[in-house]
């Protein structure tokens, strides 16, 4: 029988290493930095400009794209550090991140704004590159807005109309 370690040290360690540098490749938008953070082919997002990837090549056309129209991320970093589940060859993490988004141009539902844009993260990771491989990699990656804390968060504690 296999055993399995939940959240071993070092596979939470390499997991977080891609998700920095993945972290890290956003400011600026920069391919080169992007492009080996996701299992290829395999690759799935769902981004926060409402649009869904589905290859690592998707990305980078849209990065490609981004940067045509005056459009960039800025000062994309860690508002809450990410929690980390690992369980054999599969793992997912969650964290909040933030970043100003910059320039004329503008994809989906992201326009530039002087005030920083925060949003949640969940990356579901395997331990497989795409090609085989034993190499952590993001296989999935969503991001969604966070609600202004001053919403309910549930119907019944709205106010009364």
């Amino acid at each position: 029988m296999v055993e399995i370690t939940i959240n071993d040290s070092r596979d939470v360690e390499d997991i977080l290493a891609v998700h920095r540098a993945w972290l890290d490749s956003n400011n600026g938008l920069v391919v080169e930095k992007m492009y080996d953070n996701f299992a290829n082919p395999g690759y799935y997002q769902f981004n926060l400009n409402g649009h869904s990837y589905g290859s690592v090549d998707e990305k980078v056309k849209l990065w490609q794209g981004l940067h045509e129209t005056d459009f960039n991320l800025a000062d994309m970093k860690i508002v809450e550090e990410p929690v980390v589940h690992s369980d054999g060859y599969l793992a997912y993490l969650m964290a909040i991140w933030s970043a100003r988004v910059v320039g004329t141009g503008s994809t989906g539902l992201m326009v530039p704004d002087a005030e920083p844009v925060v949003f949640r993260v969940t990356e579901v990771y395997r331990k497989d590159d795409g090609q085989g491989n034993p190499n952590w990699k993001i296989w999935h990656f969503h991001a969604s807005p966070i609600a202004s804390p001053d919403l309910p968060r549930f119907p019944q504690d709205a106010p009364a109309s």
